[in-house]
């Protein structure tokens, strides 16, 4: 069996000559399940809005060369909030696809592949395809070896039956991909999937094929946008069911401390790719805050309520301060200005601020701070409250933690202990003064007011940023990780890094066949459709 431009099979035989001999063509069935791909964020391609291809700025991920050019000096903060912004940015179909299907090329972009980072996800594209495809080794491929095999799930661990591997069987598993602006809201990177979800069902109704619902497979931020999709803008009818690996389901402390010291690089010197990616995302508060100031997507990937309190903390000597306390990470963290502990510092927002009159620079100031604080509330405490406990109610799951792959849980902003003339006064940590608008990595100075009386009454002191510290997959932490426990079928624990899940790692194996699993039992609910064989 191969295919037509159009994705269509077709077989190619020649006449026999006068004998017994017989030609077997393996049928491609005319059911159709498209599974559709949603990647991380950053994990889209796009390319600046209104402008010739030619000499368009793009944010192409189809090699560590394309990635790393993000990390070139001159893509400063200046450079970046001039294009890394929703408004200059759309998605850019024309990256990179794999040559390792038998599709072409042609009917892979028309499949979306292209949307989304090769670098990333173009491998694992292929294989999907192929592994969901595989009419010709029906008996010996992956579905068939899962038969019986448990994969050490979490909860919901059935292994797959041979009827259902049979019944998958009797349907065409098309792979899709749904790339997004990922700088935009999450809100309406779930419009663009649902638009994408819409067309593919009419595509093959147009071809006089039979199609009703899709599955979707999602990775990282992804899987927020699937699950505003599915449940707020009421798409949970058209899709049989959602499988979703290394989810922030409730958040990630991570996003605090890229806005605060850039990205954290834990690639070791020899992984070349993986640094050249960690610099391409931000190196330091400057170059991160400018993008993510006015970028509600990866905002949206703040720890919510849900989270819990607490998870911010500054450690003065004996003291420990924690934020939030009632639950409101919004009013307590995120919009709170001027405090050297704020989620964002307003003069790193706009580095295009170019004026030199103090008044009229405040002014500029002001206007984006009030855009910041709109969008904190408006866009992200909204978004949140939409997705809280908000699940396909056919959902499959699997997340990344071990102790080799730590995340921040909790962020910890730790003293040098400051002069020992203090005694033991307690310092006003939180209505500190930071002493140098210049730091922008794991440090700041500070002076902050002694409480009591001595004829010390202030004091400098140097706060760093701690070191990731729960078991995870490098940026989601177990807490949010399992956060989807009570809401799916199957949940998966594995030890995987949070950008390679789905390509490399200790437990890829693990996570490809449970992928597959899901998609197998997700798909017996084709059954309760019209396209169920009577």
């Amino acid at each position: 069996m191969r295919y037509d431009e159009r994705g269509n099979p077709y077989w190619d035989s020649r006449m026999s000559p006068p004998d017994d001999s017989v030609g077997v063509c393996h049928m491609a069935p005319d059911r159709i399940i498209p599974v559709i791909f949603v990647p991380g964020v950053m994990g889209s391609n796009l390319k600046q809005r209104g402008v010739e291809p030619k000499s368009a700025v793009r944010w192409r991920l189809d090699d560590a060369g394309s990635a790393g050019r993000w990390a070139a000096p001159d893509r400063n903060a200046r450079y970046r909030k001039e294009y890394l912004n929703p408004a200059a940015m759309e998605v850019d179909a024309q990256g990179k696809v794999t040559e390792n299907t038998s599709l072409p090329a042609e009917e892979l972009r028309r499949r979306g592949w292209g949307e989304v980072g090769y670098l990333s996800y173009g491998e694992f594209l292929g294989w999907l395809e192929n592994t969901l495809n595989d009419v010709d080794t029906c008996k010996t491929g992956l579905r068939a070896q899962l038969i019986g095999k448990a994969l050490r799930a979490m909860t919901g661990d059935e292994a797959l039956s041979r009827d259902e591997v049979g019944l998958s069987y009797r349907y065409r598993f098309a792979v899709y991909a749904c790339g997004y602006n990922w700088l935009d809201s999450n809100v309406a990177s779930a419009h663009r999937l649902k638009r994408r979800i819409e067309q593919t069902l009419a595509r093959y109704r147009a071809e006089k094929k039979r199609c009703e619902k899709v599955i979707i497979v999602t990775h990282s931020m992804g899987g927020l946008v699937a699950r505003y999709c599915s449940e707020a803008l009421g798409m949970r009818d058209s899709i049989l069911g959602i499988v979703h690996g290394v989810m922030p389901a409730i958040g990630a402390a991570a996003v605090y401390r890229r806005f605060k010291a850039g990205t954290e690089d834990t690639t070791p010197w020899y992984n070349i790719k993986g640094a050249f990616v960690a610099s391409a995302l931000g190196n330091d508060a400057r170059e991160m805050t400018a993008v993510l100031s006015s970028a509600p997507g990866p905002m949206q990937l703040l720890p919510t309520p849900e989270y819990g309190n607490g998870w911010l903390r500054i450690r003065d000597g004996k003291t420990t301060l924690s934020l939030p306390q009632r639950g409101d990470p919004y009013g307590e963290i995120y919009a709170v200005r001027g405090k050297w502990w704020s989620l964002c510092e307003d003069h790193l927002m706009n580095p295009l601020n170019t004026e030199t009159d103090p008044k009229k620079r405040k002014a500029v100031m002001d206007r984006d701070w009030a855009a910041y604080d709109h969008l904190v509330h408006k866009e992200v405490k909204p978004f949140h409250q939409k997705l809280y406990k908000r699940y396909h109610p056919n959902t499959y799951a699997f997340f990344g933690s071990h102790p080799d792959q730590r995340a921040y849980g909790n962020v910890t902003w730790t003293g040098d202990g400051g002069s020992w003339l203090r005694g033991d006064r307690a310092a006003d940590v939180l209505n500190a003064r930071a002493l140098d608008p210049s730091q922008v990595n794991e440090t700041r100075t500070v002076a902050a007011t002694l409480q009591g009386s001595g004829w010390l009454r202030a004091e400098h002191q140097d706060y760093t940023i701690s070191e990731p510290d729960e078991p995870g997959d490098g940026t989601v932490p177990h807490r949010s990780g399992i956060a989807p426990r009570p809401h799916v079928r199957s949940l998966l624990q594995v030890n995987t890094g949070h950008e390679p899940a789905y390509h490399a790692g200790v437990d890829i194996e693990r996570v490809r066949q449970f992928t597959v699993r899901a998609i197998v039992k997700i798909a017996q609910r084709i059954n309760e459709t019209s396209l169920a064989y009577k």
